[in-house]
């Protein structure tokens, strides 16, 4: 084979390698795997046997070994280069032969050193934008033979593929460190955010001796009632926080009028029966993530005759969501403890559920409801809301026969 083909198939094997290259860089592969890869296709281009891929830490403010061959484990390796000499280094395009005492080369100072206890030949900085992102070293050649002008020239653009793979994988790094940071910002307001609901809640409920808790109960009740009927998890979730909320109003009204045992006069009436109003002002203020929080405070006193209040709304105009929490917090209401009678009994209450049927409250929430209700006395469901809280054992053949009794859908 004459010299002139044997050039020829240099420089084809050389395009192949770097198409080769250029293919592996920007593969989505694992990046170690990728920096691997394309260490071993420098070394394999100029028949090296050691090499070593370096890429700067700004934590530790040196170089790192991100991949290696043959020189065994050169983790704790690290370049340190001053920041003046970084910034006259990323100058140099070509790359650097490490025997000579060239300038370039004199500004490694310490690292020239470290180099060479890794038998390092020829150094390539790895450079996008002015920005010096890391080193490759190779040693000499397997046959001895010299680097030439066009091994220069090949180890320059071999190097230009592997800086941009390191430049859009730090990139990319910095991308995922902002995203966890505004991941944890936004995970403690969330919390900060939950704690405050809860803390009206509690401050809600504290004005009632005898229905503490009755609001984390219309919340639970009511998250459930919504899964069963197919709302999403958004949905859910904005129920579950409307329940908590829903009887903020009462904040406003006096703790005597809440707690008195007597009936209560019209003016007492009229002063209880204001907190849904009060709670939709307070609400309406506040740009809730989830849709109907204020409308469900306000409309969850409503009854689907038009008889409830303040807007004496029928069914259709009254939202999903307030007929859900109607129901539940008249069930809740009905079976804990207030300060003018004892609870009901589970069979009291669901027959006060059937006698305002429709009247009260809304078939398509009672139907649900009831089916929740079921599930849970089968064991149907890992985790029971309604059930555990009553207070009393209940069993499937008297809970089917007592539902007979109720109208057909």
């Amino acid at each position: 084979m004459t010299e002139a083909e044997l050039s020829l198939e240099k420089l084809l094997f050389n395009l192949s390698t770097l198409a080769e290259l250029g293919e592996e860089i920007t593969s989505p592969k694992d990046f170690t795997r990728v920096v691997k890869s394309a260490l071993y296709m420098v070394m394999g281009s100029f028949s090296s046997s050691k090499g070593a891929i370096f890429q700067f830490d700004g934590d530790r403010g040196s170089f790192e070994p991100i991949a290696s061959k043959g020189l065994g484990d050169i983790g704790g390796v690290r370049l340190k280069i001053g920041a003046n000499a970084t910034g006259e280094l990323v100058k140099y395009k070509e790359p650097l032969d490490l025997s000579s005492n060239a300038y370039p080369v004199t500004l490694l100072g310490t690292a020239r050193e470290e180099l060479r206890k890794l038998d390092a030949r020829m150094l390539s900085c790895l450079t996008v934008k002015d920005e010096l992102l890391g080193f490759i070293a190779i040693n000499g050649k397997f046959s001895g033979e010299p680097f030439t002008q066009y091994d220069h020239q090949l180890l320059s653009v071999m190097s230009q593929h592997i800086s941009f793979s390191l430049h859009s994988h730090s990139l990319l790094m910095k991308l995922m460190h902002k995203y966890t940071e505004n991941k944890n910002l936004y995970d403690n307001l969330r919390r900060i955010y939950y704690d405050t609901i809860h803390a009206f809640a509690a401050a809600i409920d504290a004005k009632d001796s005898y229905t503490r808790g009755h609001s984390h109960r219309v919340s639970a009740y009511s998250a459930v009632l919504a899964r069963e009927m197919g709302w999403n998890n958004d949905e859910v979730e904005g129920i579950r926080i409307a329940g908590l909320l829903h009887d903020i109003g009462k904040i406003a009204v006096d703790k005597t009028i809440i707690n008195k045992a007597s009936p209560l006069t019209s003016y007492e009436c009229r002063e209880l029966n204001s907190h849904p109003v009060i709670g939709y002002e307070i609400l309406s203020k506040i740009k809730f993530p989830w849709k109907g929080i204020p409308m469900m405070t306000r409309n969850h006193h409503e009854k689907v005759d038009g008889s409830g209040y303040p807007d004496r709304l029928k069914k259709g105009d009254i939202p999903i969501g307030a007929r859900i929490m109607a129901l539940v917090d008249a069930f809740d209401a009905m079976t804990t403890d207030r300060p003018y009678r004892p609870r009901l009994s589970f069979k009291e209450a669901m027959d006060e559920v059937k006698d305002n049927w429709n009247k009260q409250f809304d078939p398509d929430v009672v139907y649900p409801f009831i089916s929740v209700i079921k599930k849970e006395v089968r064991r149907e469901v890992d985790n029971p809301t309604i059930v555990p809280l009553l207070q009393e054992q209940l069993d499937s053949v008297t809970l089917n026969r007592f539902f007979e009794g109720f109208p057909r859908a």
